[in-house]
């Protein structure tokens, strides 16, 4: 007995050892599992929060149809608060068949199941009285399981997908539909796509106008082609598969080189959810530029990013021309009022350059006219005093000679100055008549040397006339040819001084009249040149030189005349059809030049 009391006493510690042991086990299970379970009532509070404030509409139904939770979004998509929702049926809200008995849970899930395509949308009702088309989808709160997503083989489903049910309403799932729906709380996510679908279908309403009257693109969220229109093809000369799935085709096909940042900047504003309006160039298969207004609408989704842009373009090819050939129009415009004021501007300087000549001429001429009118005066008044004293002797007889002689020599300069103002005149009126016919330019100038061969040998002149290599043949009026030929060569030998040489020669050849800076067309003719070594002519008289009244300030003084002779000449010149021009002779001097056609 004793024996056996001793042994219980020796086993009495290793047992409380155990159980003291099994204690703290206990207490380190305990304390995990509390943490655990906080943890779990933390992540169910976040859960719920985070459904509670998501973008979608959630609404939790109990089996038998009531509404368990009712989260904002939901709240804003059916006017409804969640206090007047909550613990409810909501046949009202979404409108059910009779025979689903108000249970918008098991209606919706049965709608999913059944309908023929994801893009039918379900039909709600807003507060106000409005239809609501809706994007559904929906997931079943199983009691049996505890963990968040299907799919984690790790886990335990909270969330079931209802589109793998078996049909709620069918034969077969009866006897489910009694047992498992009556345990199970339907979650529905629901997304208002009333304002896109109507988009959609005023679109649709349109597509066939736009597709007569417009480009239609439509492009992803990286701006790559999804569909296209065959009008925007047709109008680029295009295929259809060179658009489709290519991104950034602006860039590719782009009518304006050198434009890629101003396509980057447009892609930035559009991809932040702007609209954009205005003018796109794109290449034909001609690689001729089209113009277009285009239109971009960019489609915003629940976080405000765009997933789908779509733009109508306009053909403006042809007021796009229009715009360029105004643009020429009016710089042609321009250029025409500008030339019109320069016009206007060396008119008047012309004008004002021709009233002081006319003034100096007038001036000048008064001194012409009156000198040999008072020197016919007063040879006449000599004349007669010698008269009075008859008979006359040897003496007087050779002093009235002279005095007539005088008197004879004034009026014949009298007569070259009238003579020259009259032909000016009827030069000018076109009055003067001309006779045509073919001449010889060599035996002409022939000609006038004999008539001032004297002048010329009284000077000591050497007197040159090159022999033409062809014949010299022109049709003029030879009388005004001669004109011309005097004019020049007696001015030649009048502004040379003693010794020097005066030469001229005749050159076939063809020269361009006209005088506009696109004129090509050569006239052929002859080029007579008188080359004299006088006094020359000042570089910047030397487009003044042939009008009326102007002298050249080298002959203003000494031998110089009304300045009305080489006006003569360009007159007759120029009715011939001809040129009369000035240069300068290196050799001191000048060349007189006049182009005859043949």
């Amino acid at each position: 007995m004793a024996h056996q009391m001793n042994l219980i006493a020796q086993k009495e510690p290793v047992k409380i050892t155990q159980v003291l042991h099994e204690l703290n086990i206990l207490k380190q299970q305990n304390a995990e599992l509390s943490k655990t379970g906080f943890e779990l009532i933390s992540a169910q509070t976040k859960l719920h929060s985070l459904l509670h404030n998501a973008s979608d509409g959630i609404i939790t139904f109990a089996p038998n149809g009531k509404v368990e939770t009712f989260n904002i979004a939901a709240q804003h998509i059916f006017g409804y608060s969640e206090s007047e929702i909550v613990q409810r049926k909501i046949s009202d809200l979404i409108p059910c068949p009779d025979w689903v008995e108000d249970n918008v849970g098991a209606y919706i899930t049965y709608f999913i199941s059944s309908r023929a395509s994801t893009d039918i949308p379900l039909v709600g009702k807003h507060r106000i009285g409005f239809d609501i088309l809706l994007d559904v989808s929906t997931g079943q709160v199983s009691e049996h399981n505890t963990v968040l997503f299907e799919g984690d083989n790790d886990g335990i489903e909270l969330f079931t997908d209802a589109e793998n049910e078996q049909d709620p309403f069918s034969d077969e799932s009866e006897e489910a539909t009694n047992t498992e729906q009556q345990k199970d709380v339907i979650v529905c996510f629901f997304k208002d796509i009333t304002l896109d679908k109507k988009l959609e279908k005023e679109l649709e309403d349109h597509k066939f106008a736009l597709d007569l009257a417009a480009g239609v693109i439509k492009r992803d969220k990286d701006f790559r082609v999804i569909d296209i229109n065959d009008n925007f093809c047709q109008m680029l000369g295009r295929n259809r598969k060179e658009f489709i799935g290519e991104q950034y085709i602006q860039s590719k096909f782009s009518g304006e080189p050198n434009n890629e940042f101003e396509l980057t900047q447009k892609r930035q504003f559009l991809s932040q959810g702007n609209p954009w309006l205005g003018e796109s160039c794109f290449l034909n298969s001609q690689g001729e530029p089209v113009w277009f207004t285009e239109s971009t609408t960019p489609f915003i989704d629940q976080h405000n990013t765009p997933y789908q842009y779509l733009s109508i373009l306009i053909n403006i090819t042809d007021r796009k021309q229009f715009e360029v050939q105004l643009e020429e129009h009016r710089d042609n415009l321009q250029n025409l009022v500008d030339e019109q004021i320069t016009d206007i501007k060396q008119a008047k300087d012309a004008a004002e350059l021709a009233n002081i000549s006319k003034s100096e001429f007038l001036a000048n001429m008064s001194h012409e006219l009156r000198t040999p009118m008072h020197g016919i005066i007063s040879f006449t008044q000599l004349c007669l005093k010698q008269f009075k004293n008859l008979p006359l002797d040897e003496k007087r007889t050779d002093k009235l000679q002279k005095f007539l002689s005088n008197i004879d020599t004034s009026s014949q300069r009298l007569l070259g100055l009238l003579n020259d103002l009259l032909d000016l005149s009827k030069l000018e009126s076109g009055k003067d008549e001309f006779n045509l016919e073919k001449n010889d330019l060599h035996q002409l100038c022939q000609q006038i040397h004999n008539e001032i061969l004297a002048k010329v040998q009284e000077k000591s002149i050497e007197f040159k006339i090159q022999p033409p290599i062809k014949p010299a043949l022109v049709k003029c009026d030879k009388n005004k040819i001669l004109q011309v030929l005097s004019n020049l060569i007696n001015n030649a030998v009048k502004f040379s001084t003693e010794n020097k040489t005066i030469d001229i020669s005749f050159e076939n050849t063809e020269i361009i009249l006209g005088k506009r800076a696109n004129d090509t067309e050569k006239t052929a003719g002859i080029i007579l040149s008188i080359i004299d070594q006088g006094p020359g002519i000042p570089d910047d008289e030397m487009l003044t030189i042939f009008d009326k009244f102007i002298q050249s300030s080298k002959t203003k003084s000494g031998a110089g005349g009304t300045g009305l002779g080489l006006s003569i000449c360009k007159e007759i010149i120029s009715a011939h059809g001809g040129k009369i021009w000035a240069e300068q002779n290196p050799k001191g001097g000048s060349f007189f030049k006049f182009f005859l056609p043949f």
